[in-house]
């Protein structure tokens, strides 16, 4: 401590101060208490060094020592108010996540639900209600109550892909259609997996795409399957019939079949449906699923936050910083100061592996070719660098520019994977600069201290590795977690309740559907057509439906009225509370009405309309007559939104 500084040169103390201060603001929380601590370090300083500097120095040094611990508390607050942000962040992605999760889980499990009910019950009582084909109608009847009675218990676990040829295989056997009436080419599928949801949707998209044709089209149409493999792993559906075809246009919206069974069902798991058809000339449906079509609710995964925090390539890109502020310096330092030769020769050493360490920088890794050659220029600096040059002219600032810039080649390397280029560099730089120093000049001139930084920063950097798996880990656990739990939420929520619904409603008729044998009088082929139309209403107009509403439309469809319920996603959002008030007193209009035609309808989701009913009687007269007449409006209501109502008031 006593002995006399070089002329220019700052105490070597004062270095490893800078240390101190960092540590101290990083762990002491409270800024106050670490500005005192801090300040306390810098007058012990001033007190050691007094005597060896003059006072001017002692106070330029003591207030520039105040402005870097200011500039290191505003920092690290800094650094903290950026990771509480990261964190808040971080929990508003999660419950985003969780809450998009869950309006997509349950928005799968109705589309699958409303396919189901479709396929099965509502299939049963209209084959029953139709009397053409009792066998069928009692096995369609055997079937469907299998489906509404066994609403408990979880979720059925799927394997999270399938062979989609298995798939088809299983189904089409199922469903018992003779190859004599459909002509199957499904080639090229046997490799081509897809998830189960996906390979769900479209074997039932197709099978209903087929039912149709029979069902419309008759047992004598010429009809195919072509399932053909698409690239990248997607799957073309072809079904095609040279039937009497159809209007598209002309399709009634209250008609579930194509839209539910079909577009919904593909749509919702990132696939495509296309039906060209026209009468007189078939129809041809065309399912296809590709795999970068596959909906992600999220594209951003809880802990994105935390793992890019200390993204590998910034760090890369100051180290290359370093290193090239270092081989500047040291350039014009040999040019302008030293005029050593051997010093001159080593910068343009330097300047050589420039480009190298910028690209290594911009990439954010480093090629072992690279490491190996950083290594060798190291070795050869730290060998001829030094020649010429007396140690006792430099402290820890002066020699900096040389140690530090081969110190950062090396923490390149080492976060590169690289072990034994950088431990040959290090070694190296250690034998140079005791060799020309001696050993005290390792610690005067910085060089232990460079390396503990050097080596703590590394700990640190592993450290943040492991604590970015471990959070990557927990992302993916509880994004599955999340899911399966969504998805059991969902499937309470929505099929177990719609299938209880539906089983109260339609299993008495299911179960004498079976004991007639499918040979039903007029009366339970008039309750078996009331019965699908309300299973109908819970498909197409679930959020128009109370038990006031749905006493009301089963009181008017047993007097023979014709009553639709329309869902537009008008009433969206809406509190349960406010929807059921709105819901009383659409019942309440409803009740004196006795047109033959009613139609309840909500209004679009940007409408100021809630609910709109229109009830009308067709003209008898020019009916009879074969005249075209408008029908007689008996109502026509229109309810406005309470979000509307409100504003106005």
């Amino acid at each position: 401590m006593r002995d006399p500084l070089p002329e220019g040169a700052a105490p070597w103390l004062l270095g490893l101060s800078l240390i101190a201060f960092s540590c101290t603001v990083l762990a002491e929380l409270n800024p106050l208490r670490a500005s005192v601590i801090c300040t306390g370090m810098n007058i012990a300083l001033a007190c050691v060094y007094a005597e060896q500097l003059s006072a001017s120095h002692t106070v330029i040094t003591l207030f520039g020592l105040e402005l870097l611990i200011a500039s290191l508390i505003t920092g690290v607050r800094a650094l903290r108010a950026r990771a509480d942000h990261a964190d808040t962040v971080e929990r508003q992605a999660r419950l985003l996540f969780e809450d998009q999760q869950q309006q997509g889980a349950t928005e799968a499990e109705r589309v699958r639900t409303d396919a189901l009910l479709h396929d099965t019950v509502l299939a049963a009582l209209l084959a029953a209600a139709s009397n053409q084909a009792p066998e069928r109608a009692t096995s369609m009847a055997r079937e469907a109550l299998a489906i509404v009675s066994t609403s408990e218990g979880p979720p059925l676990s799927q394997p999270t892909v399938t062979k989609f040829a298995v798939r088809w295989s299983l189904a089409a056997a199922d469903l018992g259609l003779a190859h004599d009436t459909v002509r199957f080419a499904v080639t090229g599928l046997d490799a081509v997996e897809v998830p189960s949801a996906v390979g769900d949707a479209l074997v039932s998209a197709a099978l209903q795409a087929l039912v149709n044709s029979v069902k419309h089209a008759g047992m004598s149409t010429t009809r195919s399957v072509i399932g053909s493999a698409t690239d990248g792993g997607g799957v073309r559906i072809i079904i095609s019939d040279d039937g009497q075809g159809f209007d598209l246009d002309g399709i009634p919206e209250e008609r579930l079949g194509v839209r539910v069974s079909i577009l919904e069902q593909v749509r919702h798991v990132g696939g495509t449906a296309h039906i060209r058809s026209s009468p007189g000339k078939g129809t041809r449906v065309t399912l296809e699923w590709h795999p970068d079509q596959t909906h992600v609710p999220l594209s951003r995964r809880p802990g994105e936050s935390l793992l890019s925090f200390f993204p590998r390539r910034r760090l890369y890109r100051l180290l290359g910083i370093t290193i090239i502020a270092a081989v500047l310096l040291a350039t014009a330092d040999a040019l302008f100061k030293t005029h050593g030769y051997a010093s001159i020769l080593s910068s343009l050493l330097g300047l050589v592996i420039l480009p190298t360490l910028i690209r290594g920088a911009k990439r954010g890794t480093m090629s072992n070719r690279a490491a190996w050659i950083t290594t060798v220029v190291a070795v050869i600096l730290c060998s001829i660098a030094p020649i010429g040059l007396n140690p006792a002219q430099f402290d820890a600032a002066s020699i900096a520019r040389y140690t530090c810039g081969v110190l950062a080649g090396a923490t390149m390397s080492w976060m590169a994977g690289r072990r034994l280029p950088p431990l040959i560099a290090v070694t190296a730089l250690v034998t140079q600069m005791t060799i020309w120093a001696g050993p005290s000049g390792v610690i005067r001139l910085g060089l232990a201290g460079e390396i503990t930084i050097v080596v703590a920063g590394l700990l640190v950097h592993r450290a943040i590795r492991h604590v970015t798996e471990a959070a990557e880990i927990a992302a993916m656990k509880h994004r599955d977690l999340t899911i399966q739990r969504t998805e059991q939420e969902a499937f309470n929520n929505e099929r177990q309740r719609r299938l209880l619904h539906a089983g109260n409603s339609a299993a008495p008729m299911l179960h004498h559907i079976i004991a007639t044998h499918g040979d039903l009088d007029d009366i339970a082929r008039t309750e078996c057509r009331i019965l699908e139309q309300a299973l109908r209403d819970e498909i197409r107009g679930r959020t128009l439906l109370n038990d006031a509403v749905r006493q009301v439309v089963s009181a008017h469809r047993r007097r023979g009225a014709l009553v639709q319920v329309l869902d537009d996603g008008g009433l969206e959002g809406m509190p349960p509370s406010t929807l059921n008030t709105l819901l009383e007193d659409v019942a309440r209009q409803l009740e004196p009405v006795r047109s033959s035609r009613i139609v309840i309808r909500t209004g679009q989701p940007e409408s100021v309309t809630a609910i709109t009913i229109v009830a009308s009687t067709p003209d008898e007269t020019a009916a009879a007559l074969g005249l075209d007449a408008d029908d007689e409006v008996d109502l026509w209501l229109a309810i406005p939104h309470p979000h509307t109502m409100q504003l106005a008031a």
